[in-house]
């Protein structure tokens, strides 16, 4: 699993500090993979103690496992052809249009016309993007929108003040961070109206929630300082057609 994954599997539960931390790695991979833990910790400004914290944090063992992720990482070579990512972003497209020709849209259309708040939790940074622009578009739209922080004590700060007339949309690339999990219980032990996006794979979060939505990924390698980088193509897309779409069922109902 690469640096990104582990560090994306956790990211809600990451402080500031430990964000910095994720910042420089992943601008001085090379770098870091050759350092020693004072050495990170001095140019993070942070303590050796913080940051052998953030490694056990994303999953590690320790900074001695982190520096080995790192030394992979750079020593990989593929030895399959890269993806045409042309044809897979026209499939992310595709998948993600599909559902939208499905009657279950109907549903989540008047789930969200019902909802007195919608609030939007998301885990990393390509989906809080997503996210923010989610409650844009559903402000415009006439509803009240929340988006959430990316930490799992905010989420659990909302959930108290849902109410079973509210609905909660919850976007990730895993659907299964255990934290995340743990924290959605309540909404569903208080009957609140759950909608995921995650990727197309079986999941724990798609299967905890009452509507799902899923979306497919564009790999790419863009830089010689990692194998690929990961779009979330038919994330946006999904964005864009549910909003546009509840907009033609408001005219419609």
């Amino acid at each position: 699993m690469k640096f990104e994954e582990y560090v994306n599997n956790q990211f809600d539960v990451l402080n500031d500090t430990e964000k910095s931390i994720v910042d420089f790695i992943l601008d001085n991979k090379m770098d870091v993979a050759r350092m020693s833990i004072s050495e990170l910790a001095n140019k993070c400004l942070v303590s050796r103690s913080s940051v052998f914290r953030f490694a056990k944090k994303i999953g590690l063992d320790g900074f001695n496992q982190l520096k080995f992720i790192l030394r992979e990482e750079m020593n990989e070579t593929p030895v399959e052809p890269e993806t045409n990512y042309m044809e897979a972003t026209i499939q992310a497209v595709t998948n993600a249009t599909q559902q939208f020709q499905s009657l279950k849209m109907n549903e989540i259309y008047a789930s969200l016309d019902e909802a007195e708040d919608i609030y939007i939790y998301s885990t990393g940074w390509e989906q809080e993007i997503i996210s923010e622009q989610l409650q844009r578009n559903f402000f415009l739209a006439g509803k009240k929108v929340f988006a959430l922080p990316a930490a799992v004590d905010e989420l659990e700060m909302a959930l108290q003040r849902m109410k079973s007339n509210d609905l909660l949309m919850v976007i990730s690339y895993s659907g299964n961070n255990k934290q995340l999990l743990k924290s959605l219980k309540l909404a569903v032990i208080r009957n609140i109206t759950t909608l995921s996006f995650t990727p197309f794979k079986q999941n724990s979060l798609a299967e905890m929630c009452k509507f799902n939505l899923y979306y497919s990924v564009v790999e790419k390698k863009v830089s010689n300082l990692k194998n690929v980088e990961i779009f979330f193509t038919g994330l946006y897309v999904l964005n864009d057609l549910l909003v546009m779409g509840y907009s033609d069922w408001l005219k419609n109902k």
